[in-house]
């Protein structure tokens, strides 16, 4: 298709330098395109001896057939990525594990009385991705955690957000047969450190937050042994169980394991640290389902505020 769009850019333009421009390369790639395209047919599709330049015999025949192919393509095209679009759910969520297992179906079901039911595909993607995907529109919605002092890069004049709730994020140990931690720092006279430790590993972002509490005034002091590493909160919570170790997850995650009694959490609020679920959209995305759950989102605060209002 390159070489084919090449050679009808310099068939209408007649000019290297002015089809090398449109077709976004460099003159001499663009003139290698043209003479490959020449290779494999085995003519001359220019007369190069004029200026501007002029198709040949053969390059006048060509180019009815590259009109065709190309037209040809591009329809086969628009019919398939109609029928993509006809079979696309409403809405295409990307969210780290922890939040799509733990947040996004309670959030999407609290919206259905404003929204009403929409269809989702839900995604596990990293930031990057995510990010990436956001701003091409091959998704629609992200969610993520996030800390004031360790900023998402999401450039605020390509994207909205708002803040759908805060969690809290637990220092948890695993427990012993009747229920208690089997390390508890925070606990006098509890065996000192170093503390087994299954931690965030550099490429998600809770790598910063962890970083960002264990360097508190409070917990500085504190030595860990990191006996795995992973990015994923669902997997340190299982490390952090199986081994008998220490690990740091939002509330969500660690509830059901709490409510069990297979984890407990560490310290109390002057050992946890707050992060907002943030809700993130393309300014330019126009997508009416995109609309109806922002709007819904933003209706539902305003009757929880008021809800709250009431009852203070």
């Amino acid at each position: 298709m390159k070489w084919l769009e090449d050679f009808l850019a310099l068939a209408r333009t007649k000019n290297f330098s002015q089809a090398s421009q449109e077709r976004n390369i460099t003159q001499p790639a663009f003139s290698r395109r043209i003479r490959a395209l020449e290779n494999w047919l085995g003519v001359a599709l220019f007369d190069r001896r004029s200026y501007p330049v002029t198709l040949t015999d053969e390059g006048r025949m060509f180019r009815d057939t590259a009109e065709t192919v190309i037209a040809a393509l591009y329809a086969d095209r628009a019919q398939f990525q109609e029928r993509q679009i006809d079979s696309r759910p409403d809405l295409r969520i990307a969210a780290a594990t922890t939040l799509n297992l733990n947040f996004i179906p309670q959030w999407l079901r609290s919206l259905e009385p404003i929204s009403g039911h929409l269809t989702t595909h839900i995604l596990t993607r990293n930031f990057h991705d995510m990010a990436q995907n956001l701003a091409e529109g091959e998704i629609d919605l992200v969610l993520q955690y996030c800390h004031a002092d360790v900023p998402l890069l999401f450039d605020a004049s390509r994207f909205e957000t708002r803040i759908l709730t805060l969690e809290p994020m637990l220092l948890v140990s695993a427990t012993d047969g009747a229920g208690r931690a089997l390390h508890d720092p925070s606990r006098p006279g509890d065996a000192p450190g170093p503390y087994p430790y299954m931690g965030y590993s550099n490429d998600g972002y809770f790598a910063e937050i962890e970083r960002l509490f264990f360097a508190r005034p409070n917990l500085a002091g504190i030595a860990l042994r990191r006996l795995a590493e992973s990015p994923t909160s669902e997997v340190l919570k299982r490390m952090a169980i199986t081994y008998g170790a220490l690990t740091l997850l939002p509330e969500s995650c660690a509830r059901e394991a709490v409510g069990c009694g297979a984890l407990v959490a560490i310290g109390g609020a002057a050992w946890q640290v707050d992060l907002e679920v943030r809700l993130y959209r393309a300014r330019e995305c126009r997508r009416p389902a995109v609309r109806r759950i922002w709007d819904a989102q933003e209706a539902f605060e305003q009757a929880d505020a008021t809800a709250q209002g009431r009852t203070a």
